[in-house]
């Protein structure tokens, strides 16, 4: 999905409980395209309402699908996978027969570079663009033309990055969800498009907490030896 430069109008949204995303049917709202642009549209990640089980969370995600635009404040029901095991196949993009597993682990990889360099900053902005550039030239080959010959060149070789390691040996992308509609969203659409989510890994223990376990691991240790025979 491509988000086109435009006043964007602000929305309140009510933050719950947090959630993940799930098997479940959820309802999105997209709520803001971010502040990264390239090529005249929004890049990167985009701000989500997502509801499921009552409860609504925001999540950052990207698109998958040049080929369709969403509005701002446009709601629509979606369900949520994982990527198949390997030697299975997809359904695809929207559905679609044409797309393959290997392009979707592709844009996983290209997913998690893009999260990787978390907030849009002056120095990664440029990346990330061309990290969705080449996610949007898996599904819609050509995407990327209508930019610069620099900036083109820069996303064919992240295109070719994605080729080359997707299906590296320490590859992970059980942390990879995809966001697939199942309704149609308002009237000024006719479909809404696919998103990517990429759940962050579980937070490592700060350096305080190992001291602590280190701490307790060691105290339950001489409990236990003071309560052996000697």
């Amino acid at each position: 999905m491509k988000l086109y430069l435009r006043a964007i109008p602000p929305i309140l949204l009510l933050l719950l409980a947090a959630s993940t995303a799930s098997a479940d049917p959820v309802t999105l709202q997209l709520t803001s395209g971010g502040t990264d642009t390239m090529g005249g549209v929004y890049v990167g990640q985009y701000s989500f309402a997502e509801t499921v089980n009552g409860q609504t969370v925001t999540l950052g995600m990207l698109c998958d699908d040049y080929g369709d635009d969403v509005s701002i404040g446009e709601q629509w029901a979606a369900v949520t996978s994982s990527l198949p095991t390997a030697g299975t196949t997809t359904t695809g993009l929207q559905f679609s027969s044409t797309s393959t597993l290997s392009q979707y682990e592709e844009a996983a990889w290209l997913a998690q570079q893009i999260y990787a360099l978390g907030p849009v900053t002056q120095s990664n902005a440029a990346t990330i663009g061309y990290l969705q550039y080449a996610l949007w030239d898996i599904f819609t080959p050509g995407a990327s033309s209508g930019l610069s010959a620099d900036q083109q060149t820069q996303v064919a070789y992240w295109l070719q990055q994605a080729e080359d390691n997707y299906n590296c040996p320490t590859c992970n992308y059980s942390n990879v969800v995809i966001f697939t509609p199942t309704a149609n969203g308002q009237p000024q659409n006719s479909w809404p498009q696919e998103y990517i989510w990429v759940d962050p890994p579980a937070n490592a223990p700060e350096p305080g907490s190992l001291v602590l376990l280190a701490a307790g691991l060691f105290s339950l240790v001489a409990f236990r030896r003071r309560l052996l025979p000697d």
